[in-house]
Protein backbone atom coordinates (compact mmCIF):
# COMPACT_ATOMS: atom_id res chain seq x y z
CA UNK A 1 0.00 0.00 0.00
CA UNK A 2 1.45 3.30 -0.78
CA UNK A 3 1.60 6.31 1.81
CA UNK A 4 -1.52 7.81 0.59
CA UNK A 5 -3.47 4.62 0.37
CA UNK A 6 -2.40 3.99 4.00
CA UNK A 7 -3.39 7.73 4.33
CA UNK A 8 -6.98 7.59 3.03
CA UNK A 9 -7.33 4.15 4.79
CA UNK A 10 -6.60 5.69 8.11
CA UNK A 11 -9.14 8.80 7.22
CA UNK A 12 -11.74 6.22 6.24
CA UNK A 13 -11.13 3.27 9.51
CA UNK A 14 -11.15 6.45 12.03
CA UNK A 15 -13.87 8.80 10.44
CA UNK A 16 -15.92 6.01 9.60
CA UNK A 17 -15.98 4.61 13.51
CA UNK A 18 -15.94 8.11 14.94
CA UNK A 19 -19.30 8.82 13.13
CA UNK A 20 -22.95 7.80 12.69
CA UNK A 21 -24.20 6.80 9.56
CA UNK A 22 -26.53 9.85 9.69
CA UNK A 23 -23.26 11.96 10.41
CA UNK A 24 -21.26 10.74 7.51
CA UNK A 25 -24.55 10.82 5.32
CA UNK A 26 -24.39 14.36 5.13
CA UNK A 27 -20.96 14.27 3.86
CA UNK A 28 -21.60 11.25 1.08
CA UNK A 29 -24.83 13.00 -0.14
CA UNK A 30 -22.48 16.68 -0.45
CA UNK A 31 -20.32 14.82 -2.58
CA UNK A 32 -22.87 13.09 -4.73
CA UNK A 33 -24.62 16.12 -5.32
CA UNK A 34 -21.46 18.27 -6.60
CA UNK A 35 -21.15 15.09 -8.82
CA UNK A 36 -24.68 15.53 -10.15
CA UNK A 37 -24.37 19.85 -10.17
CA UNK A 38 -21.09 18.80 -12.52
CA UNK A 39 -23.08 16.54 -15.09
CA UNK A 40 -26.11 18.27 -15.21
CA UNK A 41 -27.02 19.46 -18.95
CA UNK A 42 -23.78 17.12 -20.77
CA UNK A 43 -24.48 16.75 -24.33
CA UNK A 44 -23.54 13.47 -25.89
CA UNK A 45 -20.91 14.77 -27.49
CA UNK A 46 -19.24 16.15 -23.98
CA UNK A 47 -19.67 12.92 -22.43
CA UNK A 48 -17.97 11.15 -24.74
CA UNK A 49 -15.08 13.62 -25.34
CA UNK A 50 -11.51 11.99 -24.95
CA UNK A 51 -8.55 14.27 -24.65
CA UNK A 52 -5.97 11.28 -23.85
CA UNK A 53 -6.38 7.98 -24.73
CA UNK A 54 -5.14 6.83 -20.86
CA UNK A 55 -7.98 9.00 -19.63
CA UNK A 56 -11.35 8.19 -18.78
CA UNK A 57 -14.11 9.75 -20.94
CA UNK A 58 -17.03 11.82 -18.86
CA UNK A 59 -19.37 8.53 -19.66
CA UNK A 60 -16.75 6.08 -18.93
CA UNK A 61 -16.66 7.67 -15.37
CA UNK A 62 -20.35 7.85 -14.69
CA UNK A 63 -20.83 4.02 -16.29
CA UNK A 64 -17.84 3.05 -13.83
CA UNK A 65 -19.46 5.47 -10.56
CA UNK A 66 -23.13 3.92 -11.13
CA UNK A 67 -21.97 0.35 -11.20
CA UNK A 68 -19.96 0.78 -7.99
CA UNK A 69 -21.95 2.60 -6.20
CA UNK A 70 -24.49 -0.50 -6.58
CA UNK A 71 -21.49 -2.65 -4.93
CA UNK A 72 -20.62 -0.03 -2.10
CA UNK A 73 -24.12 0.20 -1.30
CA UNK A 74 -24.62 -3.66 -0.84
CA UNK A 75 -21.41 -4.18 0.85
CA UNK A 76 -22.33 -1.54 3.68
CA UNK A 77 -25.78 -2.47 3.94
CA UNK A 78 -24.47 -6.25 4.75
CA UNK A 79 -21.49 -5.45 6.51
CA UNK A 80 -23.38 -3.13 9.37
CA UNK A 81 -25.21 -5.99 9.41
CA UNK A 82 -22.74 -8.31 10.88
CA UNK A 83 -22.53 -10.11 7.09
CA UNK A 84 -19.46 -10.30 5.79
CA UNK A 85 -19.75 -9.55 2.20
CA UNK A 86 -17.35 -10.63 -0.97
CA UNK A 87 -16.28 -6.92 -2.12
CA UNK A 88 -15.12 -8.03 -5.53
CA UNK A 89 -16.72 -5.63 -8.52
CA UNK A 90 -16.61 -2.61 -5.99
CA UNK A 91 -13.75 -1.13 -8.69
CA UNK A 92 -14.78 -1.69 -11.88
CA UNK A 93 -12.13 -1.71 -14.90
CA UNK A 94 -12.64 1.16 -17.44
CA UNK A 95 -15.48 -0.07 -19.86
CA UNK A 96 -17.35 1.81 -22.29
CA UNK A 97 -21.16 3.16 -21.19
CA UNK A 98 -23.89 0.92 -22.30
CA UNK A 99 -26.30 3.68 -22.50
CA UNK A 100 -26.81 7.44 -23.70
CA UNK A 101 -25.56 10.27 -21.09
CA UNK A 102 -29.58 11.17 -19.95
CA UNK A 103 -29.52 8.05 -18.93
CA UNK A 104 -26.22 7.74 -17.39
CA UNK A 105 -27.14 11.01 -15.57
CA UNK A 106 -30.53 9.24 -14.34
CA UNK A 107 -28.46 6.43 -12.74
CA UNK A 108 -26.27 8.92 -11.08
CA UNK A 109 -29.26 10.70 -9.30
CA UNK A 110 -30.78 7.20 -8.64
CA UNK A 111 -27.79 5.94 -7.04
CA UNK A 112 -27.68 8.94 -4.44
CA UNK A 113 -31.38 7.92 -3.98
CA UNK A 114 -30.49 4.47 -3.18
CA UNK A 115 -27.62 5.45 -0.69
CA UNK A 116 -30.07 7.43 1.52
CA UNK A 117 -32.58 5.14 1.62
CA UNK A 118 -29.88 2.35 2.39
CA UNK A 119 -28.62 4.29 5.30
CA UNK A 120 -32.26 4.93 6.92
CA UNK A 121 -32.02 1.16 7.00
CA UNK A 122 -29.04 0.74 8.82
CA UNK A 123 -29.27 -0.32 12.30
CA UNK A 124 -28.27 2.60 14.87
CA UNK A 125 -26.10 0.12 16.31
CA UNK A 126 -24.29 -0.97 13.30
CA UNK A 127 -21.38 -3.53 13.19
CA UNK A 128 -18.35 -1.59 12.63
CA UNK A 129 -16.16 -4.87 13.92
CA UNK A 130 -16.41 -6.88 10.44
CA UNK A 131 -14.79 -5.96 7.41
CA UNK A 132 -14.60 -6.76 4.10
CA UNK A 133 -11.42 -5.97 1.73
CA UNK A 134 -10.84 -3.44 -0.70
CA UNK A 135 -8.32 -3.82 -3.49
CA UNK A 136 -6.45 -0.42 -2.99
CA UNK A 137 -7.49 -0.08 1.06
CA UNK A 138 -7.21 -3.53 2.75
CA UNK A 139 -9.55 -4.52 5.17
CA UNK A 140 -12.25 -1.82 5.99
CA UNK A 141 -15.72 -2.02 8.23
CA UNK A 142 -18.77 -1.09 7.65
CA UNK A 143 -18.34 2.55 8.31
CA UNK A 144 -15.21 3.05 6.70
CA UNK A 145 -17.21 1.56 3.40
CA UNK A 146 -19.78 4.00 3.94
CA UNK A 147 -17.10 6.87 3.90
CA UNK A 148 -15.48 5.54 0.74
CA UNK A 149 -18.30 6.17 -1.21
CA UNK A 150 -17.56 9.75 -1.01
CA UNK A 151 -13.72 9.61 -1.59
CA UNK A 152 -14.73 7.48 -4.63
CA UNK A 153 -17.27 10.21 -5.93
CA UNK A 154 -14.43 12.93 -5.20
CA UNK A 155 -11.63 11.45 -7.06
CA UNK A 156 -14.05 10.98 -10.04
CA UNK A 157 -15.59 14.07 -10.05
CA UNK A 158 -11.76 15.48 -10.16
CA UNK A 159 -11.36 13.28 -13.41
CA UNK A 160 -14.67 14.60 -14.80
CA UNK A 161 -13.65 18.56 -14.28
CA UNK A 162 -10.06 17.80 -15.56
CA UNK A 163 -12.03 16.64 -18.88
CA UNK A 164 -14.31 19.31 -19.28
CA UNK A 165 -11.07 21.80 -18.67
CA UNK A 166 -9.33 20.65 -21.09
CA UNK A 167 -9.10 23.66 -23.75
CA UNK A 168 -10.11 20.53 -26.71
CA UNK A 169 -13.00 19.94 -24.35
CA UNK A 170 -16.44 20.56 -26.88
CA UNK A 171 -18.78 23.36 -25.86
CA UNK A 172 -22.70 23.54 -25.77
CA UNK A 173 -23.75 25.28 -29.08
Amino acid sequence: MTPEQERIRNYLIVQGRKYSFEELWTRSASSRLQMIDEIQGLTQEQADFSFDEDEWTIAEVLHHVVASTTRVTEVVELLANGETPDAGGVEPPRESADVGIDMLIRKVIEGGINWAVMTSRLPKEADKISTSNHSFFGELHSGAWYLFQRIHDLDHIGQITACKQHPDYPKRV
